[in-house]
């Protein structure tokens, strides 16, 4: 297994314990993260890579901040990617599906699964 793909399997296990996510691995294609029936993002374990779907404003503001790169879809219409290369890019790859997240639940607060109750 490449150091990329153990990343994207970490990555993976942490949001499969956040409260309404699921995980589905096809066979073939990338791994799909939902909240409930809204899509979090993509995982693709090959390519090491994760690519999320934000609105086109905020879409803007991640990667000329350089928190995102700009994606062309691996599945269906996200719109920005991060690339897992080690520990650093883990945690900001966590970061932006903690906001998609937050997004899509309709909070402020950032989530971490070490959150009490």
């Amino acid at each position: 297994m490449s150091h990329a793909a153990a990343l994207v399997d970490q990555l993976a296990n942490e949001l499969d314990s956040w409260p309404g996510v699921r995980i589905e691995r096809p066979l073939a294609g990338p791994t799909v993260v939902f909240y409930e029936d809204l899509e979090l993002g993509a995982l693709d374990r090959d390519r090491g890579l994760v690519e999320l779907r934000f609105p086109y404003p905020e879409r803007d503001t991640l990667v000329e901040r350089g928190d995102a790169e700009p994606a062309e879809p691996i599945r269906d219409s996200e719109n920005v990617s991060h690339s897992l290369r080690g520990p650093a890019d883990l945690a900001a790859a966590l970061e932006l599906f903690d906001r998609r997240y937050r997004e899509l639940r309709g909070e402020d607060d950032p989530y971490s699964s070490r959150d009490p109750g």
